[in-house]
């Protein structure tokens, strides 16, 4: 984009910045974002600046200067807010505005910082994230021994090894493929995932070749000559570029870190590996940008996404395909959401479908007490997509709990 738009990138690091120790990872995703933006909205011949400063002395300050089109005030509350864009002819002109934002906040402050943006109309824009120059605390050892104490995985999901001793890289795999479905077990070393190995049959393996103990060539040949999983496939994932050092033993995949989460998840698919959908969620909105944004998400989670863009549809999907859940925007054309509501609880399967209302509208004593009796949980789209799904989680999970209590 930089050499078709003629658009000069120029870097300021202050010498000031050092000793900084953090995530190498989400600081890339971080700048990606805010200059993916940048030179989007940057014209022919403009100037993008990366600057890096001292912020105090516990924390940095990075900044993206471009010399764009600038962002109206009353534009500039919306940035940072997931399913949110600026006017119309704008997002039809730089298409994907605004959710890159939202993530981008939402790993900045995870890691104790905070974004922020300055801009004037017709002058570019400055973004910028405060970031510690020391992450501390070990959340990625949280996070896993977490995670291993829920072990063995859930049942009815494809159950996955993953034999990984760097933490973040453990972390990361967690995260990724568990929001995607899977059930998974941990093995930090060599001699741990020898033993998980024999004692029972996976669906797949992700195997380091750089262990503490031993090499993951040794795993591998265990693995293979004797047990449930002589035949699993594995998915070796490894700094080293050297394919031919296992071409003695059968494998599915050899994949060289850094690992994209599609790259992965397609090499699940290619194995015949893809978590069961049969759990679907249907999702009435008029609004194709939420409604679209919305399927991306429950995929991602491991669910399939029933997508209508109004009530009439809604109701014949809801008969038809019987979904966990339902998703419901109150304003649409035609029948609403109200009216979707009245009609949805009076069929057989309405009373035993769980209802989340997602809205903008402001909502009167009235018309939250008939909510109060018809749907489950009300999230306004002003708080953001990651209220709704924090409220869709806990409701699914919910009904898992009360499904294997009955």
């Amino acid at each position: 984009m930089t050499a078709q738009k003629r658009i000069t990138v120029s870097t300021d690091i202050a010498p000031g910045v050092k000793g900084v120790q953090g995530d190498s990872g989400k600081l890339k995703q971080v700048l990606y974002n805010y200059l993916s933006n940048a030179l989007k909205f940057t014209p022919d011949e403009g100037r993008v600046t990366v600057r890096i400063s001292p912020e105090g002395t516990e924390a940095f300050r990075l900044e993206v200067i471009d010399t764009g089109i600038g962002i109206p005030p009353e534009g500039i509350a919306k940035l940072f807010v997931e399913f949110q864009q600026l006017d119309s002819t704008m997002s039809k002109k730089h298409q994907g505005t605004g959710l890159g934002l939202a993530l981008t906040k939402r790993i900045v402050e995870a890691q104790g910082g905070r974004v922020g943006v300055t801009s004037e109309p017709g002058k570019g824009s400055v973004f910028f994230a405060t970031l510690p120059l020391r992450v501390r605390g070990n959340s990625d050892e949280d996070f896993l021994a977490a995670v291993d104490a829920a072990a063995p995985g859930q049942a009815g999901k494809l159950v996955l090894l993953l034999v990984e001793d760097n933490l973040k890289e453990a972390a990361w795999l967690h995260k990724t493929l568990g929001e995607a479905g899977y059930a998974l077990e941990h093995a930090d070393t060599g001699g741990k995932a020898k033993a998980l190995a024999a004692g029972r049959r996976y669906d797949a393996i992700t195997l380091d070749l750089l262990l503490p103990d031993m090499n993951g060539a040794d795993v591998l040949r265990a693995i293979r000559e004797d047990g449930p999983n002589m035949k699993t496939p594995v998915i070796v994932m490894t700094v080293v570029a050297d394919e031919k050092a296992l071409s003695a033993f059968p494998l599915h995949d050899y994949l060289v870190k850094p690992v994209l989460p599609e790259v992965l998840r397609q090499s699940l698919t290619r194995a015949g590996l893809v978590p069961d959908a049969s759990s679907s969620i249907l999702v009435i909105d008029d609004d194709p940008i939420a409604l679209k944004q919305m399927g991306v998400w429950l995929k991602d989670i491991g669910y399939r996404a029933i997508l209508r863009n109004n009530a009439i549809d809604g109701l014949a999907a809801a008969e038809q395909e019987k979904p966990a859940l339902i998703v419901l925007d109150l304003i649409m054309p035609g029948l609403d959401g109200f009216g979707f509501l009245e009609r949805f609880r009076t069929a057989a399967e309405g009373n035993r479908t769980p209802v989340i209302v997602w809205t903008s509208k402001d909502l009167s004593i009235e018309e939250l007490r008939s909510l109060r009796a018809t749907a489950q949980a009300v999230v306004r789209k002003g708080e953001g997509a990651a209220a709704l799904l924090d409220q869709l989680k806990e409701m699914l999970h919910a009904a898992e709990v009360k499904a294997r209590a009955n």
